[in-house]
């Protein structure tokens, strides 16, 4: 893909199946022959005999179906729909992608993840037999610690 300016370092921008027109204003949008139902205008790229529509006043998205203002005759073409990007209700961090520069300074001291410590402990916890903790004190301890396997005070 040509462009000005640095490549996008991440997102997804795919191009959704043809649709064929008939004479109606609703077409079902779909990539790779699956339907696609968690799109909305806004993020749609969509053009129409040669011209960008405008999202919302030339066409909508409902679930996995986009609706034109205007019937769409037989011999008009859609030429492609874009999505850029997609819309969800949760961002998932991907593993290994949290630094120790991304941590606030009541988490982080330096560059190194040091996590200063509140000095008690007030919730109960077990240490499972498989696991290892460790805590820095001074440390006041208000609660039951069941340690099954190592715990650690420095």
């Amino acid at each position: 893909m040509s462009m000005i300016g640095n490549q996008p370092s991440y997102g997804k921008y795919y191009t959704l199946d043809a649709i064929v027109t008939d004479g109606s204003t609703a077409y079902s949008l779909l990539k790779d022959t699956v339907a696609q139902t968690n799109l909305q205008a806004e993020q749609l790229i969509v053009s129409v005999n040669g011209a960008i529509q405008a999202p919302g006043s030339s066409f909508t998205v409902s679930g996995g179906t986009i609706t034109f203002a205007e019937a769409l005759t037989v011999s008009d073409s859609v030429d492609f729909i874009t999505v850029i990007g997609e819309a969800h209700n949760v961002a998932t961090v991907s593993d290994g992608a949290v630094s120790a520069s991304k941590l606030g300074s009541d988490v982080a001291v330096t560059n190194t993840p040091v996590r200063i410590n509140s000095n008690t402990i007030d919730t109960n916890f077990t240490v499972g037999a498989n696991q290892n903790a460790l805590v820095a004190g001074p440390i006041d301890i208000n609660a039951e610690i069941i340690v099954q396997g190592t715990f650690t005070v420095v």
